[in-house]
């Protein structure tokens, strides 16, 4: 052997052992205004530092007293609004380079990632956290919606990371617990460093603040978690910097797909505040499939498609209901100012269900100019036989009125197809229903109305 192969097997050797220590490389958490912390864990015990700064040669610096496995260091002082790179070093190791987004106040651009259910096949979770990575812009934080993982163990947790660490590296990830997460919380308060109490919290970035609740807490009225949330609440809707509250947990109150039921008691507790202080979106998982309802002006993004077996079978679609499908996905959420703009992904790059909340509050497709929400009656109402169903359309296009029966299947539908914009009527016989509350759902491009029908009887 010469001398150059020998130089360069001693040279491979050590790049070899220079990243061997690094059993979770540094993955960002918990930034505010002018901080950020690095989490990274080594196989053996050593000392840490961050080297940090606006370029690669970096120019500040943190360090953690005395030797650890497990090292969290916060990075302070950082400006608003800033590109930061960051490198960990641990004894004689040392990590890549990386680079995060400081966080700002107003009303520029960012974008976030919202998904969850990672947890049993690390494949199909690989084929989500790839195609978030060739998104661009790169978003600037993660939501997930929780079950991370199958037990919350130690080799799970740190299948977790191996699959997550090009994401994690990039931006501040910020879980919420799901009913896998809690069977190990010892580890779960160990590679999470997340405000308040680590399991519900809240974050504000740009305009806009984030709260993570705790769905295996308890949540009812008079709670502790429930009475901080409803604090959290007060204070971001009365701040005029916050525009957009979003909310992420991870049971989903209205859900049709079999895999698990609607959380009935976050219906009943948690869903009227969500009205009541004009949460724009939720998002949520527990059941492996993308689900999206609207409800009281309400988005609720079921968005479990993180890496979990897909749950496949559905009962009937409610009239709540915008779209469903069981697909591996995640959501890519941009806040513009007043705008909200929502799309699910599949791991092909294939998009769906695009949705834009624009300043009036009207929801609609990417690219349209708002306009004045459809409208939908019925008289009479206490219907007794024949009944008049008028809607008015802002602009033409695709429309379908559907009656839905007391238990929330399709009874009938009304009205279907190709519309001009105005006003429309269809003149329909009630005689063959019982007697009952049904639901008129008219949903076309400009967005959904949704009306009851007193039925009299046959």
């Amino acid at each position: 052997m010469n001398i150059m192969t020998r130089l360069s097997a001693v040279l491979l050797c050590a790049v070899t052992v220079s990243f061997a220590s690094f059993a979770k490389i540094p993955y960002l958490q918990n930034q505010t205004d002018s901080s950020i912390v690095v989490h990274w864990e080594t196989s053996a015990s050593a000392t840490g530092k961050v080297l940090y700064g606006l370029t690669t040669s970096y120019g500040q610096e943190v360090d953690q007293s005395g030797s650890a496995t497990d090292h969290e260091l916060t990075l302070p002082g950082l400006l608003t609004d800033t590109v930061y790179h960051y490198r960990a070093i641990s004894g004689s190791d040392t990590s890549a380079d990386a680079s995060f987004h400081s966080d700002f106040t107003g009303d520029r651009h960012f974008r976030f990632f919202a998904y969850g259910d990672d947890r049993s096949d690390s494949a199909s979770h690989a084929s989500v956290v790839n195609r978030m990575l060739q998104q661009s812009p790169m978003p600037e934080l993660a939501l997930n919606v929780g079950d991370l993982t199958y037990d919350g163990s130690t080799p799970v947790f740190t299948t977790f990371f191996n699959v997550s660490k090009g994401l994690i590296s990039r931006m501040p990830l910020y879980p919420a617990l799901g009913n896998h997460d809690v069977s190990n919380t010892a580890n779960w308060f160990k590679y999470f460093a997340l405000p308040n109490n680590e399991r519900w919290y809240a974050v504000h970035f740009g305009n806009s603040a984030f709260i993570c609740l705790d769905v295996y807490s308890t949540y009812t009225p008079g709670s502790t978690e429930y009475n901080w949330f409803l604090s959290e609440l007060q204070a971001d809707s009365a701040n005029p910097a916050v525009k957009h509250i979003f909310v992420f947990y991870h049971e989903p109150p209205y859900t049709t797909n079999t895999g698990h039921t609607s959380n009935l008691t976050i219906q009943q507790y948690l869903c009227p505040l969500f009205v009541r202080f004009h949460v724009a979106m939720t998002f949520m998982g527990h059941n492996h499939c993308y689900e999206h309802a609207l409800v009281s002006g309400v988005h609720y993004f079921l968005t479990g498609g993180g890496g979990a077996p897909l749950y496949t079978s559905w009962d009937a679609a409610q009239p709540w209901d915008v779209y469903r499908e069981a697909t591996f996905e995640f959501v890519l959420v941009d806040v513009n100012g007043d705008t909200i703009k929502t799309v699910g992904i599949r791991p092909a790059g294939t998009r769906f269900d695009s949705l834009l909340i624009v300043p009036t509050g009207i929801s609609q497709e990417p690219g349209r100019k708002p306009v004045a929400p459809v409208t939908l009656s019925a008289l009479p109402s206490p219907a007794v036989g024949r009944v008049r169903l008028t809607f008015t359309l802002p602009e033409a296009g695709q429309a379908t009125l559907a009656l839905y029966d007391p238990t929330g299947r399709r009874a009938a539908t009304l009205a279907s197809g190709s519309f001009a914009a105005g006003e429309h009527s269809v003149s329909w016989n009630t005689a063959g229903l019982d007697a009952g509350t049904y639901i008129l759902v008219l949903k076309s491009a400009a967005g959904v109305s949704v009306r009851h029908l007193v039925n009299v009887g046959r």
